[in-house]
């Protein structure tokens, strides 16, 4: 079993790789409330240009959902069926806090908040509950119709004082009162102190003076802009959508009647005109001859240990690899996920389980296995892992894809792997 520990080793690096190192973006949220309103106003800054919204239907017992993000189907934040909102911040790095007395998330953490439950107070509860030693470089927002709000670091929840609340990049629990609201030199402390002094001087809670704020404290750089930016209506369900900080064009999405469609997704880019088109690579390797396709915006990193290809996503959270070693012996095709990477994954994870084992082909006929495993790291981040393996000659090439979001979406990278080589 020399090869499986070295496959399953180089996994749990890949996922290290992809975790400990995530992109620092700025982003910036506020809430207020009176007695008619609850909005939230949010702009995403980043640099990486494929946004997307996708919608999740109420199911067993679950609450329906419209989630914003990436094409890694990372969900950065959203808004459910019952009123409540949740988006993450980038932050400071925190020292680490191993606990072991707390539950370990099992799934996308802000997904599940937003699944099951329904307001602030229900939101802290569970978060009491969960080991959260993962949250070592973000923080979250959340706020439900009533107009309760909060923010949640690792180690401390700051309540709304408030009509309104404030978030951007830094630590509000670590800022001492002469250097209120923040230092000036952390990061997110002038957007914070725009929309704060714009909050305190407003004189209604109202789509246009939460547009006036969002333009305000927007990014344009050569490091990271305002991809999108919304404007949430809790207690109407009603999302306001802008693209690129233009908020002349405005798309006004009603979630009650997006889930009546079912589950589906928009490109933010296409909701405004805009057409956003992939450019591709491919790795072509010779001996034994195989080719995969890659998106060109991914970058390419060294291989480590038997990886002959390894690429990452821009926006993190998403690893692509592939990797050769010798045919293990006596273990078949639909075999290999149970008898040959499981054992090792335990060893370096836990909670593992393989959550799907199915035989499938190649787009060029060659017979292949997909395995997904779900498990949790040794940072306790919750993480599906989809291996897609067959056997050429005496060898084994397998292709893996590993994220916090659901790999089905990534099923096309993996299957672009095929074995003809004639136009080369």
């Amino acid at each position: 079993m020399k090869f499986a520990a070295k496959s399953l080793l180089l996994l749990q690096i890949l996922i290290l790789s992809i975790f400990n190192h995530l992109p620092s973006y700025a982003c910036t949220a506020f809430m207020a409330s009176d007695s008619g309103s609850v909005l939230v106003g949010n702009n995403e800054d980043n640099k990486f240009p494929h946004t997307r919204m996708w919608f999740i239907p109420e199911k067993n017992g679950q609450n329906g959902r419209v989630i914003f993000g990436y094409d890694n189907w990372m969900p950065q934040g959203g808004m459910n069926d019952q009123g409540l909102f949740i988006d993450c911040f980038a932050t400071p790095k925190l020292e680490r806090k191993p606990s072991k007395k707390k539950l370990i998330f099992r799934n996308n953490f802000l997904d599940t908040i937003m699944a099951e439950c329904s307001s602030v107070e229900e939101v802290i509860e569970l978060t009491k509950q969960y080991n959260l030693e993962f949250m070592l470089e973000f923080q979250f927002l959340i706020v439900d119709k009533t107009g309760d709000s909060a923010i949640i670091e690792r180690d401390h929840t700051i309540r709304k004082k408030n009509s309104y609340q404030v978030v951007t990049n830094f630590y509000q629990s670590k800022v001492v009162y002469k250097d209120y609201p923040c230092e000036w030199y952390k990061g997110g402390c002038l957007r914070y102190q725009i929309a704060e002094k714009m909050l305190k001087n407003r004189r209604t809670v109202s789509v246009e003076n939460f547009r006036d704020i969002l333009k305000a404290t927007h990014q344009n750089t050569l490091g990271t802009r305002t991809l999108y930016s919304n404007i949430y209506d809790l207690k109407n369900g009603l999302i306001y959508v802008y693209y690129l900080h233009n908020f002349d064009n405005e798309v006004v999405v009603n979630l009650k009647e997006e889930l009546k469609k079912g589950s589906h997704y928009y490109k933010i880019p296409s909701l405004f005109g805009k057409k956003l088109k992939y450019s591709w690579k491919e790795y072509v390797h010779r001996s034994p001859d195989f080719r995969i396709s890659y998106p060109e915006s991914y970058r390419v990193l060294k291989p480590k240990l038997n990886e002959v290809f390894k690429a990452k996503h821009p926006a993190g959270m998403l690893s692509l690899s592939v990797s050769i070693d010798d045919k293990p012996q006596d273990i078949t095709m639909k075999d290999i996920g149970v008898k040959f990477y499981l054992p090792e994954l335990k060893k370096s994870g836990t909670h593992v389980i393989i959550s799907s084992n199915i035989q499938s082909k190649l787009s060029d006929g060659t017979i292949a296995n997909e395995v997904q495993f779900d498990w949790v790291t040794k940072d306790n981040w919750p993480v599906k892992t989809l291996v897609l393996s067959t056997f050429r000659d005496d060898k084994l090439i397998y292709a893996a894809v590993s994220s916090l979001a659901d790999p089905s979406f990534l099923k096309e990278y993996l299957y672009s792997l095929r074995f003809d080589l004639k136009t080369y």
